[in-house]
């Protein structure tokens, strides 16, 4: 199943996000094999104002137990977290071959 994480950045936490920089991109290197993609958006500065990860994972509390371990979720980086089931549209999954 694809899960859709929409985690936006808290006010004024630059600083934050950018000393668990590390330990974020740890974690989500870690993780890479249950990501379908991923990356922030940002605004037109450039500047990061969320994250967007398609999580593939077997179930719902998986992909919650995904984002409550999450560095930046840990530490009060986003003000909002949203999760919810995604399904692919376009380009047309590739079917899987036994």
């Amino acid at each position: 199943m694809h899960f859709a994480l929409q985690c936006l950045l808290a006010n004024n936490v630059e600083e934050k996000r950018l000393a668990l920089r590390p330990v974020h991109l740890d974690y989500m290197n870690a993780n890479k094999d249950r990501i379908f993609c991923g990356g922030p958006t940002v605004d037109q500065n450039g500047k990061p104002e969320m994250m967007l990860i398609i999580l593939n994972v077997p179930d719902r509390a998986t992909a919650e137990a995904f984002i409550q371990a999450e560095p930046y979720n840990q530490a009060g980086v986003f003000r909002q977290v949203l999760l919810r089931e995604w399904h692919q549209v376009l380009p047309e999954p590739q079917p899987v071959i036994p």
